[in-house]
């Protein structure tokens, strides 16, 4: 589902119960509160929450190895470092060709994140592990030790503007039972 942000007004008023009004009364406010103006920033704020802490399954996943392929360059560690677009909310996948499972996406602050940096702390090709990092980097444990080691997917949760700059909201249709 992709709507755009004045779509995405109607259909939480109207999920809400402010809209459609009944014929038979007339609601008026004394406060002065604009009640479309409440239900951007709501819905603004709901889709940012989405983005950064929903399920997965409620989410349209962008794979950026296909898209948009990143920046990889390797570390002295070994690892690999990605750097992610700014648009990017969080990763929600990755894995390498060499891998033979997806990693594990920790936190930098996670104590399994920092014992990627040990010799043997490191996940390796059989258990991978992708850290995080604050200034929207993805480190990528253990690649394989050779050069052609590639991203087969790396899935993320993208904030979508349109042409004027105002947001979108795309999300799986499930994702408005959490209005």
């Amino acid at each position: 589902m992709l709507l755009n942000e004045d779509e995405m007004t109607r259909l939480w008023l109207l999920r809400k119960g402010y809209e459609p009004l009944r014929s038979d009364c007339r609601i008026e406010r004394s406060d002065g509160a604009d009640l479309r103006a409440l239900a951007l920033g709501e819905c603004r704020l709901w889709m940012e929450r989405l983005l950064a802490r929903g399920d997965p399954s409620l989410l349209v996943a962008h794979d950026l190895a296909k898209e948009s392929p990143p920046v990889v360059s390797i570390t002295t560690v070994p690892s690999l470092m990605v750097t992610l677009p700014p648009d990017c909310v969080r990763p929600l996948a990755v894995k390498l060709k060499s891998w033979l499972s997806p990693a594990r996406i920790l936190h930098c602050g996670d104590p399994a994140a920092k014992a990627q940096y040990a010799p043997y702390g490191a996940g390796g090709i059989a258990s991978p592990v992708a850290v995080a990092q604050p200034d929207n980097r993805l480190e990528l444990f253990s690649p394989a030790y050779d050069d052609n080691d590639t991203i087969e997917y790396l899935l993320c949760a993208m904030r979508l503007r349109d042409s004027d700059g105002n947001p979108l909201y795309e999300f799986n249709p499930l994702a408005l039972d959490t209005l």
